[in-house]
């Protein structure tokens, strides 16, 4: 069968997106990307070997403005070019991943009555998925908290699948991939990723917390995100974060700064600890790698959904949550220093953390899309 899959602007919305498409090759089907070329689809899918085709897309305010005008108009090109798409490519069914890249593929699969099926990621769906989710043929959700958040309306169509996560994570080798960092194989492991784009926060506390921390013994491997690598690089050389443990003759404790790591399974399978914030897809990575979590959700998040992400962690007893506005260098070396110092903890907060993984998730959307086009009589 043929899959078209669409969603993106971020990669909350890309990267469960890849992983799906993956699991339809896998499974011998063949699946054509549509997206936006201001979002990271644009780089990301054909970097994963995937063909994608760009739409006309822009989100839309909520304000009636003359920018708002001109993003219905834009949307509403892009709908008409996704219509004249579908009938050109006839696919067995469309899968969207949220956002508003993917809403004007899904706004024309609603209008042909091609089977739809809506993915949402996160705790509390965002607006693109409430106002599509009545004309999807299925909803999978993330959380099982989320599924009465679409209403009664669609009861019966909403299925827990867990989210889809890139190939590579979970299961890759701990001392291999210290040794790819240039970390020390026995020391316990902090690592701190601030999304693709960092986390200007994050990056500012690690490097106040850095001495107290590296004087404790913990190491550090520290995703700045591309724009801020240099300023931390500069921060972090001016104060000669590199502090020498306590006991004399000592090796200083590595602290590792990466602009972005390519390979974040070796990432995760390094940490004994991340530092991160609650966007669905790294949540979905952290249980997959089964990683205790200091949890800082964006401020500045829809809905602040990233709190209620989050939550769902905290409560299993797999995570901390630390408001960003309350993020300071005592706080998190208080947290990250509670769990260096309780091996037992730490362990009891991973396998929390593995018990809420989805690890087939991507098969279940797969099964999902498998059913929903078996039901197309035009593909």
């Amino acid at each position: 069968m043929r899959f078209l899959l669409t969603g993106g602007g971020t990669g909350g919305h890309v990267f469960p997106a890849i992983a799906t498409a993956e699991a339809l090759k896998r499974a011998g089907h063949t699946v054509l990307f549509v997206g936006t070329r201001g979002g990271m689809e644009a780089r990301a899918v054909p970097a994963a070997g995937y063909d994608i085709l760009f739409l006309p897309s822009r989100p839309v305010s909520r304000k009636l403005s003359p920018g708002m005008l001109v993003s219905l108009a834009v949307t509403g090109a892009g709908v008409v070019a996704a219509y004249r798409l579908l009938a050109k490519e006839r696919p067995a069914a469309v899968a969207s991943t949220g956002g508003y890249a993917g809403a004007a593929l899904a706004a024309a699969a609603a209008v042909r009555r091609t089977p739809m099926l809506l993915f949402e990621p996160n705790a509390i769906p965002g607006r693109t998925n409430r106002i599509l989710a009545r004309w999807a043929t299925r909803i999978a959700v993330a959380y099982a908290s989320c599924a009465p958040c679409f209403g009664k309306e669609a009861e019966g169509r909403v299925v827990v699948t867990g989210t889809p996560v890139r190939p590579g994570i979970g299961g890759e080798d701990r001392a291999a991939s210290r040794a790819a960092f240039g970390l020390d194989p026995d020391r316990f492991t902090l690592l701190v990723v601030g999304g693709s784009a960092g986390a200007r926060s994050l990056n500012q506390a690690v490097l106040a917390a850095a001495p107290a921390l590296l004087e404790a013994g913990a190491q550090i491997l520290h995703q700045t995100g591309r724009a801020g690598f240099e300023d931390v690089r500069s921060a972090r050389e001016r104060s000669r974060r590199s502090v020498l443990p306590k006991n004399e003759g000592a090796e200083p404790a590595p602290y590792v700064l990466v602009p972005f790591v390519e390979k974040m399974g070796q990432a995760y399978a390094a940490a004994d600890v991340i530092l991160c914030r609650a966007g669905a897809s790294t949540l979905a990575e952290v249980t997959t790698a089964g990683l205790p979590a200091i949890l800082v959700p964006y401020p500045y998040a829809v809905g602040d959904h990233q709190t209620y992400n989050a939550k769902a962690l905290v409560d299993a007893g797999a995570g901390v949550l630390i408001p960003d506005s309350e993020l300071t260098p005592e706080r998190l070396s208080e947290a990250v220093l509670h769990w260096l110092r309780d091996p037992e903890a730490r362990a009891k907060a991973a396998a929390a953390s593995r018990s809420l993984a989805r690890p087939d998730a991507a098969e279940r959307m797969v099964r999902l899309l498998e059913e929903m086009g078996g039901l197309n009589t035009e593909a």
